[in-house]
């Protein structure tokens, strides 16, 4: 599997646990294991027991997944061994176990879903076996479909000749549904930091699929912010896979309409930036970047509280604020958030920036834009229509942080700069 994230895991769960300890070592884990059956609960509350002396970076029950893989896996139990060593589990049984706890410890909210081609989006070789002679993974590439229809990014890494063509004309996938595709001989690693570049986005927001354990091996080493994720067996039924892609990394994506624009946006932006634009002016000249400013209103908290939980990298504050508290600003009448839609020639892009200002303060208290903004100039109009709004020139709270450089580069700046957006 090629675990090297959070690879020191204590076991729990009511069954015989040592039975399945070396199926986590055999996947890559150092694994802890109570000393007595039915023990990790004390270990757990004791500060001195073993168990917190190893200093797991997970406690893993085997027993959480009982409900999803007992649905899922054929012969999932096996009652001999449960009477004969109180272990519920099948072999098949424990394998499905530690891949799925492999995804557990993995699971963080994403973004980007970036995929090898070759044997992972069909069967075969590309450059072997000719286009015309690959088998697709029709469900898996239909499942892509329906991610990307959630909001998730797909990035194409192969290393394949750039000439070759791609997407055959009877697969699902399309060329187009790709917000950046890589395909040349160089290191995934350093095509997914350009990718990355690309889209305005961090390597932290990516999860990466590929079936050569090589591959997995070498982006894992190089980018660990990056969920490398155990590659499946069987391809030919992907249900389980893609459940565990949704499930541990895009569960909160489609929540709002913003999600559901978003790879159409970067889809768009991909065709406008193929242009020839004699200077970065012209190119968002060519936009017609368009903003609606206004107050957050109630029916605005989810995608707010959204921006709040995952923007890191234009975030004053970095406060990750709940609905709760979002419906706790909107009624007190000491603040108002700001909240900025916008538009281009081709797309609607929702709410992408919002701002929290404190009267009592006299200050800007938070300052969210999405990644998708970035580079436009939104910022400098989002400033300038608050303090016109408000009627005096409020400070900017700021914390820094390890991904919020745009921002402190945004206040180094100057506020003032030239903006592309109009009303």
């Amino acid at each position: 599997m090629g675990v090297s994230q959070g690879n020191r895991i204590a076991l729990a769960g009511d069954v015989a646990l040592e039975l399945i300890a070396p199926y986590f070592r055999k996947a890559g884990y150092e694994v802890y294991v109570p000393a007595g059956f039915a023990t990790w609960r004390q270990e757990m509350l004791e500060k001195t027991s073993a168990m917190n002396a190893f200093s797991p970076d997970a406690i893993v029950d085997v027993t959480a997944f009982d409900d999803i893989l007992s649905g899922e896996v054929p012969s999932f139990y096996d009652e001999r061994m449960r009477t004969l060593a109180s272990m519920p589990y099948s072999l098949c049984g424990i394998e499905a176990i530690v891949e799925e706890a492999g995804f557990k410890l993995l699971s963080r909210p994403k973004k980007v879903l970036a995929v090898d081609a070759d044997n992972t989006l069909w069967n075969g070789i590309l450059s072997e076996d000719g286009i015309d002679f690959l088998e697709p993974y029709t469900e898996f590439q239909k499942g892509l479909i329906r991610l990307r229809e959630k909001g998730v990014t797909l990035v194409l890494l192969t290393k394949n000749d750039p000439s070759e063509h791609f997407m055959r004309s009877d697969m699902p996938l399309k060329d187009g549904h790709f917000a950046e595709r890589m395909i040349n001989w160089k290191p995934k690693a350093g095509n997914l930091i350009e990718a990355c570049r690309r889209l305005n986005l961090s390597c932290d927001s990516v999860v990466f699929v590929d079936d050569n354990p090589f591959e997995r091996a070498q982006m894992a080493r190089h980018l660990p912010e990056v969920a490398v994720v155990p590659f499946p067996g069987d391809m030919a039924d992907p249900k389980q896979f893609l459940r565990r892609l949704e499930m541990y990394f895009f569960a909160d994506m489609g929540a709002t309409e913003e999600d559901r624009l978003r790879a159409a946006d970067y889809a768009s932006r991909k065709e406008v930036a193929a242009g020839n634009f004699a200077d970065a002016g012209e190119y968002l000249r060519s936009l017609k970047l368009r903003v609606s400013p206004s107050l957050a209103q109630e029916s605005d908290i989810p995608r707010l509280q959204q921006m709040a939980g995952k923007t890191n990298q234009f975030n004053a504050v970095t406060i990750r604020r709940t609905a709760e508290d979002f419906a706790d600003l909107l009624a007190d009448p000491e603040k108002r958030v700001f909240v900025f839609r916008t538009r281009d020639k081709f797309i609607e892009q929702g709410i992408v920036c919002y701002i929290v200002v404190d009267f009592k303060l006299r200050r800007i208290v938070d300052f969210v834009m999405s990644c998708r903004a970035m580079g436009r100039t939104l910022e400098y109009f989002a400033y300038r229509h608050v303090r016109d709004a408000i009627g005096f020139d409020p400070e900017i709270d700021f914390v820094p942080t390890a991904k919020n450089a745009p921002f402190k580069a945004f206040l180094d700046g100057g506020l003032f700069r030239e903006t592309y957006y109009l009303v």
